[in-house]
């Protein structure tokens, strides 16, 4: 019982958090998540506002840990539903960065936004949305991925 009413003042605030912003200017507040093997870690993160109309991108800073230059990383948004979390969108972003580099990147968030706004009209609970780094393509041609995860669905 005391979770489903945690659950619901964190959707309240969330939705509450979304609709109380200014309409020109949005942001979404990401959790991020991160397996510890992860060459590519999240170092900073500021919500910057997008206009309604815009291409609804934030950024984030990145650092590359380990010892071989990075060509692309994949990113994963996610929002739980209930016991499950849904898959919103993989982006795939191509750059390089040499070991210990720091880079600030934009993600799309207009999947996510899409998806906080049906539920928000629909009445509808959702948890928090979650950034995560899935895989790592470095220079050399080697991959990372991130383990699976059987909650996702």
């Amino acid at each position: 019982m005391r979770a489903a009413i945690s659950h619901r003042r964190r959707a309240l605030l969330l939705t509450l958090s979304i609709c109380c912003a200014p309409v020109q200017a949005q942001t979404i507040p990401f959790e991020f998540q991160s397996h510890p093997d992860c060459p590519v870690s999240f170092v900073d993160y500021t919500p910057s506002a997008f206009r309604a109309g815009s291409d609804r991108r934030q950024f984030v800073t990145v650092k590359n840990q380990s010892g071989k230059g990075t060509a692309e990383v994949i990113f994963q948004q996610t929002i739980s539903r209930g016991a499950n979390i849904d898959i919103v969108t993989l982006e795939r972003i191509s750059f390089i960065m040499r070991p210990g580099e720091k880079r600030r990147l934009s993600v799309s968030v207009g999947d996510v936004w899409a998806r906080i706004q049906a539920a928000v009209k629909s009445d509808k609970t959702i948890g928090k949305p979650v950034l995560s780094v899935v895989a790592v393509e470095f220079l050399d041609g080697t991959l990372w991925s991130a383990p699976l995860d059987p909650a996702h669905k």
